[in-house]
């Protein structure tokens, strides 16, 4: 009897340990929907279309706060972590703030009306679901932490991409303000490749905080 009751336990201990996983998965899952969907808007960008496109990426953005909540609420009340309730905390933070700043880019083009997208928007977009895609892929590993030579090669990946997106950022502000544009089309050009390297930034802090998770806990 006692030897069920253990492992009653240990399959309860199981399941709650892999909801942190899963939710994660989930979380980096929505970020990989906001990428493709920001790269969708501003590869086929209408000024006309942005009132409703907003409220669709921003529907995206707010089941990504739910999952957010739902970690922090987990965690409250929790008694064992599969890894520290500060690891899995700054990480879900770092993935919501993923979403986030997609969303940005979205309420940016609709707030100053641009009537068309500064050249290379649309590019930038690519490199930045690229790199939210490799970490998304990395979450999905972060379960196999213990073993997985993969989830290592996938964090490189994130971090190579992260260097590119860099070099493309410093040229696609270069090339902004090459041209005599006006002031409106400048600052709102800005803005937006602006919110995208933000996003490839805290793609890498996070892939960071999943390279700490290996060290901490192998």
């Amino acid at each position: 009897r006692r030897q069920r009751q253990m492992c009653i336990r240990d399959s309860v201990m199981a399941k709650k340990t892999n909801e942190y996983f899963l939710l994660i998965e989930q979380q980096a899952a929505i970020c990989v929907e906001a990428a493709a969907l920001l790269e969708n808007i501003l590869t086929e960008y209408s000024a006309a279309g942005m009132a409703v496109r907003r409220v669709e990426m921003h529907a995206v953005e707010r089941r990504a706060d739910g999952i957010c909540h739902d970690i922090r609420n987990r965690l409250s009340a929790a008694f064992i972590t599969p890894i520290d309730q500060e690891d899995i905390l700054h990480l879900a933070q770092l993935l919501d703030d993923v979403t986030d700043a997609l969303d940005e880019v979205a309420l940016e083009c609709y707030m100053f009306r641009l009537a068309e997208l500064p050249a290379g928007a649309p590019a930038f977009a690519g490199l930045t679901r690229r790199c939210v895609g490799k970490l998304c892929e990395a979450a999905i590993e972060l379960r196999n932490f213990r073993s997985s030579g993969r989830l290592r090669a996938l964090l490189a990946e994130v971090n190579t991409l992260e260097e590119q997106a860099d070099d493309a950022y410093a040229t696609a502000i270069h090339d902004l303000f090459a041209e005599d544009a006006a002031p409106r089309t400048l600052i709102a050009g800005k803005a937006i490749f602006d919110c995208m390297e933000a996003c490839r930034d805290l793609c890498g802090h996070a892939a960071d905080v999943m390279d700490q998770i290996i060290i901490k806990n192998t």
